[in-house]
């Protein structure tokens, strides 16, 4: 039976299952009230999903401080997240379950986007709310297409969906004004409004800054004068709901970043430009049938320089990388029998990608440059039986990459497809109100992205000056993942908030982000073996009195690569994987109109190489910050309030890979007037 027959058999068993034994959905242990859309593509309550789901709304948002203005780092705080963001210019290269940067994918109101650049460009206050699903999430959202950084992404490990401002009940706009460590300022301005089945939003955050020297001593980076930087964010949100009941939805969405500066020396200058944009139309079509369309629009330019270092310096090159990416997606949800759900859709990415090196002759050499497709239809059933969840899914990937150049020539093949079936399963069972078990499993496939094949620079420029980026390997196989997870969701007397979750985590010639060399910073990807990563996560809320709540949790992940060809590369671990994480925090909001919030995450440290030989640990320890505002006046109109973040308040400068560091303690402070 082919892989179609099998998809379609599973359609059909589904469609005609007995419709008699399904009852209204039990809430979950944990987040009563939250609702989520991640897992099951549609709006129900945590108690009727199988996976794991955390949900952080935009109130608990505010208050989490993040260091280098990245919205990886509000959720640096769940279970299994260990967040490395090199600096206020760089991207995030933390990890996920253990196993890698690129195996959670982040999602825009369930369209993807990219992990590495979008947490970096996009505005948390267009945020509703950020949902993170735990565990394998192949079946219903796709791989994302991207060639930069390391390349494709897949939801083995599990899926971040950032999920839009939607419906208002009333006008308010928002306007705040900070200065703090570096010279920074920043400004925001925010408006939203409601006319009748009309909300819209719309904002603009602008932020300039005398930066600081975020390399380590005799770096690469060669900072010469404090880097300066100037990012500026403006978005726009609509949706219009149409028709008696609000039974269709029209929304629009778009986002665009200009982020340039220096790296703190002459001829060290970048100019970013990104433009990410939603589109969708949902209908009920009837009580039962729902029809959802969403396409999109991520496009990627980044440019920046190269220098020679001497006593005048001197322009090296000016080089860039374009990007393109366009995701859609078209599924229909059926209720059945007293409370099941099929869900069946199609979705398609196309990409184009290119990079580029001037070496001051006015011509743009192009180095690897290509385009590429991926086309994926996808089903999968819930049944509910009383306090008994399962759940099943199945997806097949056609995936098609269009290779002009590689490393500046012609490649040696100049197509190249791949095609797979994925599946996932799950089930959860409610033993009462305080007590749910649940377990998941599912696959991935992964195949290399273009600058991993082609690298950014030549082999040849492996070890010289000036000549920073990624070597290319032309010989990387596609990869392949497996993942698995058991958990336990409590209440405990006191309104305590418990859960328990194991995973395992595998990857079959995992394809790792390895540094090759410091100065000059250059880095290659190859595949590592059999990747694989075995956890607990251990997770705790609870909300003591009105005004105070606390949570802590703790993550122990081992990692391990299984390489016997190479022995230097045989039982290591792999790289960014920290075997320990724990946070903690407590929230006062107290009558007065005190908000205090501090937060601590603790990191144990990780490798930067997959080689005994070559790789260095980075051991980040204990990082404490806090958030702290204060209402002045407050009326049915209007409120006023001053705020401070404090940023790693025990001033801890910690190393990170290819010759970062962490820049130590930092402060913003400002004030917030809001009118209504």
């Amino acid at each position: 039976m082919n892989k179609f027959s099998i998809l379609f058999a599973f359609i059909f068993l589904s469609l005609i299952n007995n419709p008699g034994f399904g009852q209204s959905g039990i809430k979950d242990t944990l987040n009563l009230g939250e609702i989520i859309i991640t897992a099951t593509k549609a709006s129900v309550s945590i108690g009727n999903v199988t996976q794991k789901i955390d949900v952080l709304p935009a109130s608990e948002l505010t208050t989490i401080v993040e260091g280098n203005n990245n919205i990886a780092e509000a959720i640096q705080y769940q279970p299994g997240v260990s967040v490395s963001a090199l600096s206020r210019n760089d991207a995030n290269w933390g990890t996920y379950g253990g196993i890698g940067p690129k195996y959670n994918t982040y999602m825009l109101s369930g369209l993807p986007v990219d992990a590495f650049v979008d947490p970096q460009s996009l505005d948390l206050s267009a945020i509703e709310r950020i949902e993170i699903q735990r565990g394998p999430a192949s079946v219903l959202y796709p791989n994302y297409l991207s060639q930069d950084f390391a390349g494709n992404q897949s939801p083995l490990a599990g899926t971040v969906n950032l999920v839009l401002k939607e419906k208002f009940d009333r006008q308010k706009t928002l306007f705040s004004s900070s200065i703090g460590s570096y010279h920074t300022f920043n400004g925001q301005l925010y408006h939203q409004d409601v006319n009748q089945n009309l909300h819209y939003f719309a904002g603009l955050d602008y932020e300039m800054s005398d930066y600081t020297n975020y390399g380590t001593e005799n770096s690469w980076l060669n900072m010469k004068d404090n880097p300066e930087y100037k990012k500026t964010k403006l978005y726009l949100g609509v949706n219009l709901f149409v028709g008696r009941g609000e039974r269709q939805k029209v929304s629009f969405f778009i986002n665009r970043s200009w982020h340039n500066g220096d790296a703190g020396r002459v001829y060290r200058g970048f100019e970013n430009d990104y433009t990410t944009m939603n589109a969708g139309y949902t209908a009920q079509l009837s009580n039962k049938i729902s029809l959802n369309t969403h396409f999109g629009l991520r496009i990627y330019d980044r440019k920046w320089q190269e220098s020679h270092f001497n006593v005048v310096d001197s322009l090296l090159s000016n080089n860039g990388v374009y990007q393109n990416i366009l995701p859609a997606d078209i599924y229909l949800t059926i209720a059945h029998g007293n409370a099941h759900s099929l869900i069946f859709g199609a979705d398609y990415q196309g990409a184009g990608y290119f990079n580029w090196n001037d070496p001051l002759t006015g011509v743009k050499q192009y180095g690897n440059k290509s385009n590429a497709t991926q086309t994926g239809i996808y089903a999968q059933e819930e049944l509910r039986f009383g306090g008994l969840i399962i759940r099943g899914g199945l997806r097949y990937n056609f995936i098609r990459h269009n290779i002009d150049l590689i490393n500046g020539g012609a490649p040696g093949e100049k197509e190249k497809s791949w095609s797979s079936l994925i599946w996932s399963g799950g089930v959860k069972y409610h033993l009462n109100n305080w007590i749910a078990l649940f377990g998941n499993a599912g696959n991935s496939y992964l195949t290399p992205g273009l600058k991993s094949i082609g690298g950014t620079i030549s082999i040849n420029d492996l070890g010289v000056e000036g000549r920073n980026g990624q070597l290319p390997n032309p010989d990387l196989k596609p990869e392949s993942g497996l993942g698995a997870d058991l958990g336990l969701n409590l209440i405990l007397p006191a309104d305590i908030n418990l859960s328990v979750r194991a995973f395992y985590l595998r990857v079959d010639d995992a394809i790792v982000e390895t540094v090759v060399s410091e100065n000059p910073s250059q880095s290659q990807s190859v595949n590592a073996g059999e990747s694989s990563s075995t956890g607990v996560e251990l997770d705790i809320y609870q909300q003591f009195i009105k005004s105070i709540s606390w949570f802590a949790n703790y993550t122990y992940m081992q990692s391990n690569i299984k390489n016997p060809i190479l022995e230097d590369q045989d039982d290591v671990n792999i790289p960014f994987a920290p075997e320990h994480i724990a946070n903690a925090g407590i929230k006062f909001n107290l009558p007065f109109g005190l908000l205090l919030s501090p937060y601590l995450n603790y990191n144990g440290g990780y490798f930067d190489s997959n080689s005994k030989s070559g790789r260095k640990k980075f051991t980040p320890g204990v990082v404490a910050n806090v958030y702290v505002s204060q209402k002045v006046t407050e009326s049915e109109s209007s409120k006023f309030e001053i705020f401070a973040r404090l940023y790693n308040i025990t001033d801890n400068r910690y190393e990170m890979p290819w010759q970062f560091q962490n820049t130590g303690f930092s402060f913003m402070a400002g004030l917030t007037y809001t009118f209504f």
